[in-house]
């Protein structure tokens, strides 16, 4: 029996192939969340930007595509970029790619809306710097402390060795560049940067990646971020990209993450949940019109130098339907389901010795040993019989929130000190959680989540 691999409240196309996020900004009274979109195929070329709008962050609306490759700078590929509100207009960055020949040159472009509606591009405002390979893309663009704006790029420099790179603007329009925010001597790539100010510290996000530079092609990545030592106020100083990083998220499905503000000062993250090889997401995708979804949206908070991420309050105070266990035995309760959508909750976590919990029949498991202090995580592969496996060393676990899709399972620990991000292929004919290790003490909760929080309404002259 096949089950639709289709998401409830996450944001997906209704056909083709999603990767970053890009362009996140609240204008106009709506949430706009643009996104890499291949809207011809399930696969990584033709990339244009998808869009969906919402006004709560819990009921979001697919509009179609808002940036097409149509132009002669950005002909191969709309790449990805960042949004900001300049004098009242939806100013978009992007990275422009044209690839002839086998020969790549990439620019980073502007676009701009006045009624968060309608896009008009404005051309190359960047074009790549000298000691730097046509691997220049990314652009982010905040606000400058202290006026003005600051853009920072990823990079590859000519020596074979990634970057960050920094622009400035008194405009938004006319950049200037500054210099490099980091460096790196063992990542052959940096992509998809975020620099933004979150309590008194500076925060980087970054994608460290290892290339093959004789064959120009990708061999693995992930995300990473520093909290930076400078002033809030201060113009960046350059900071080591190959050291004292940690990950963003342990898990399996993660990449590419981008943050903005909210009208309320928080600082809200959503990432790629994907980091398929060509086999998975070929078997993934199959049977499937589209490949690929978004991250749920996450607050983010500073604890000490450790950025905490925490599902948004508006999905948090979403209400449900409250699903009671069934004891099976001592310590062990079984949740029949009648839907993939919904949220488990544990607290008071201090009399747990081992816990361990098991979705739909074994799609999925995490197990917590105290006596060890290991947290991990497997899941069932989709190509052939094994398990992937992911793990970390958690002195204690005090708390945990596991929100799950019908193909997603987004795991946060400790108040989201940690988090494990993976997409699951479902097999279970009946979805289910089994949970051993709960004793009285414990609190556990598991609530359904509404459907179908995600509305397709495509342009019809985008129906494929």
């Amino acid at each position: 029996m096949y089950i639709s691999k289709k998401q409830s409240w996450h944001i997906e196309p209704p056909w083709g192939l999603l990767n970053d996020p890009n362009g996140l900004i609240w204008y106009k009274g709506n949430y706009h969340v643009f996104f890499q979109w291949n809207r011809f195929a399930k696969d990584h070329s033709n990339k244009a930007w998808g869009w969906c709008v919402s006004s709560d962050f819990v009921h979001w609306q697919f509009r179609g595509s808002a940036l097409l490759p149509d132009q002669p700078y950005d002909a191969q590929g709309v790449y990805s970029g960042s949004a900001m509100e300049i004098n009242g207009r939806l100013c978009l960055y992007y990275t422009g790619n044209v690839k002839q020949n086998g020969c790549r040159t990439s620019s980073q472009c502007l676009a701009i809306s006045e009624d968060g509606l309608h896009f008009q591009k404005q051309g190359p405002l960047i074009t790549t710097p000298s000691g730097y390979t046509e691997h220049v893309r990314d652009p982010k663009v905040m606000a400058a402390p202290n006026g003005g704006y600051w853009m920072v790029l990823g990079a590859q420099q000519r020596n074979g060795f990634g970057a960050v790179l920094l622009y400035t603007s008194k405009d938004g329009f006319q950049w200037t560049p500054y210099g490099t925010v980091g460096l790196s001597q063992e990542y052959q790539m940096i992509e998809c940067p975020d620099l933004f100010v979150l309590g008194e510290k500076k925060v980087l996000l970054y994608c460290p990646q290892y290339r093959d530079n004789a064959t120009d092609s990708a061999l693995n990545s992930f995300s990473a971020y520093k909290v930076l030592d400078d002033q809030p106020d201060a113009m960046p100083q350059q900071t080591d990209l190959d050291i004292d990083w940690q990950r963003l998220d342990e898990g399996f499905d993660f990449y590419a993450p981008q943050t903005f503000l909210t009208p309320d000062g928080r600082r809200v993250l959503l990432g790629w949940m994907s980091r398929m090889e060509g086999e998975e997401e070929t078997a993934f995708a199959e049977k499937e019109p589209r490949v690929h979804c978004l991250t749920m949206p996450r607050e983010l908070l500073l604890q000490g130098n450790r950025l905490c991420q925490r599902p948004v309050k508006e999905l948090r105070q979403l209400s449900g339907t409250l699903v009671p266990a069934n004891k099976t035995q001592v310590n062990e309760s079984f949740y029949h389901l009648t839907t993939r959508a919904f949220r488990f909750t544990l607290e008071n976590l201090d009399f747990c010795e081992h816990l361990c919990l098991t979705l739909h029949d074994g799609e999925w498991r995490f197990e917590y040993d105290v006596s060890s202090h290991q947290a991990q995580v497997c899941r069932r592969r989709w190509i052939d019989s094994g398990e992937d496996l992911r793990s970390i060393f958690l002195p204690e676990l005090t708390g945990l929130e596991l929100w799950c899709d019908q193909s997603s399972v987004e795991l946060f620990l400790n108040n989201g000190e940690f988090v494990f991000s993976a997409r699951i292929c479902p097999t279970a004919a009946h979805p289910s959680l089994r949970a051993v290790g709960i004793s009285g003490e414990i609190s556990a909760q598991l609530m359904l989540l509404p459907e179908n929080l995600y509305q397709y309404l495509p342009k019809e002259e985008e129906t494929p």
